[in-house]
């Protein structure tokens, strides 16, 4: 064999060698890859039920302790031993003939001003229906010895005093009348509802809630009555019609005083 062959073979053999490499590292990679496994896909979640919306429920006020309950009518008679004192939208209780009894020229008592606002209702002077003097409510309580005083003031500038000193002026006037009259039962009537034309914002049904709240508290503290007459003037959008007020959205006309006497005669104290 001489060189050139040689050197012929040698180089064939190298090729060879080399392209048996190659193939080697290629089969290696392909079958090295077909044995790994392939990660599981990420399961999807299931998508949420949507949750159906729930109205919170509304929170119901607490029931005053000293809250007259619904009675059957009491009718006239037990009118009839009533001394109203208050605002004066109670004056239609006598002018338009609601009181009936052999009292009812003496039954009503309204302040010279025309107004029971509850800043200094333990003060207020009434205007004598029978001598056109004027006296405060103890002085009432003691001359005549009522049955039943009945307080309904008027929502004027109700948002100008505090908790503390409504209940303070109401223990002060609820004890002078029991010092007169211990045996007088007293009812301390809850502010009525504003209508919806109310144009000030001053007060709102809110507000007189909450300071009906303070009334009713301060009945329970005197160990006396407290009537809602509030509840039972709303219509079905939580306003007093507007057929109730004299014009001014909050002060009772004659319809609204013959509702309100109805709420008293099925609200009875017995």
């Amino acid at each position: 064999m001489n060189k050139n062959t040689l050197y012929s073979f040698w180089s064939i053999a190298l090729i060879i060698c080399l392209v048996l490499a190659v193939f080697a590292v290629v089969f290696a990679s392909v079958l090295g890859n077909h044995s790994k496994t392939e990660p599981a896909a990420a399961a999807t979640p299931a998508p949420a039920e949507p949750t159906a919306y729930v109205e919170p429920a509304a929170e119901t006020p607490a029931v005053s302790a000293a809250a007259l309950a619904e009675t059957e009518d009491a009718g006239a008679e037990y009118v009839d031993g009533i001394f109203f004192l208050g605002d004066q939208a109670l004056s239609a209780l006598k002018d338009d003939g609601m009181l009936t009894g052999a009292d009812a020229a003496k039954q009503v008592w309204v302040p010279a001003e025309g107004r029971l606002p509850l800043q200094g209702i333990d003060t207020a002077a009434y205007h004598s229906p029978v001598t056109g003097n004027n006296a405060p409510a103890a002085d009432i309580a003691l001359v005549n010895k009522p049955a039943v005083i009945l307080i309904y003031p008027s929502a004027d500038n109700g948002n100008m005093v505090t908790r503390e000193e409504l209940i303070d002026a109401y223990t002060k006037l609820v004890s002078s009348m029991q010092e007169q009259s211990p045996d007088t039962k007293i009812i301390l009537c809850s502010l009525t509802p504003l209508a919806a034309s109310y144009e000030y914002e001053d007060l709102t049904n809110e507000k007189i809630e909450e300071i009906n709240t303070w009334i009713a508290a301060a009945a329970e503290a005197a160990g006396v009555k407290y009537l809602d007459a509030f509840d039972g003037l709303l219509n079905a959008q939580g306003f007093l019609s507007e057929e109730y007020h004299s014009g001014d959205a909050m002060h009772l006309n004659s319809a609204g005083m013959e509702v309100w006497l109805n709420y008293v005669r099925t609200h009875a104290y017995l």
